[in-house]
């Protein structure tokens, strides 16, 4: 592989909080950003500090319940869509995935800084293929080489690259 590769992603140190990163094969990042329920009236090119300020915007409390706003910021590298949500989970939903999935392969890679352990999922055509827990990053070696992901690191981590940015909500 001559990119980046994804076993990066489940470092601590990229993303604190926690970070959930979708892989569509073949698809669009408007294709994928759709598939995740992002409305695509509402899913624009933007930084990732214009990205984080509307986020802020959109959140909405109440009551009994809350609205979360889950942030992607999608682009396409080396026949991938991904999607990068930093801290919340969203796409890490076993029924999402299995949607997200039909017709094509799926891979998630999340990590809850919580539990200070990594997760990756592989899905094809809305069916869960192999699921792994990942205590080092070099365990995903054999996957990275496999699948051929190439998660852009300059693209994913610099707060000025522009990448379309899409929103979900959800009740909390």
């Amino acid at each position: 592989m001559n990119g980046d590769g994804f076993r990066w992603l489940a470092e601590w140190e990229h993303f604190p909080d926690g970070f959930c990163a979708t892989f569509a094969r073949g698809l669009s990042p408007e294709e994928l950003l759709d598939r995740l329920g992002c409305d695509p009236e509402h899913s624009a090119v933007m930084d990732a500090m214009e990205a984080v300020d509307l986020r802020a915007d959109l959140e909405v409390g109440g009551d009994e319940e809350e609205t979360v706003v889950a942030l992607l910021r999608a682009g396409s590298r080396s026949g991938w869509a991904f999607a990068l949500e930093d801290i919340t989970l969203y796409a890490a939903d076993r029924e999402l995935l299995g949607r997200v999935s039909v017709g094509t392969e799926v891979a998630s890679l999340r990590r809850d800084a919580a539990h200070g352990e990594a997760w990756f999922d592989l899905w094809r055509d809305g069916r869960p293929v192999e699921q792994r827990t990942v205590r080092d990053p070099d365990e995903l070696a054999d996957l990275e080489d496999g699948l051929g992901i190439d998660a852009p690191l300059l693209e994913l981590l610099s707060p000025a690259h522009e990448l379309l940015t899409g929103f979900a909500r959800w009740d909390g």
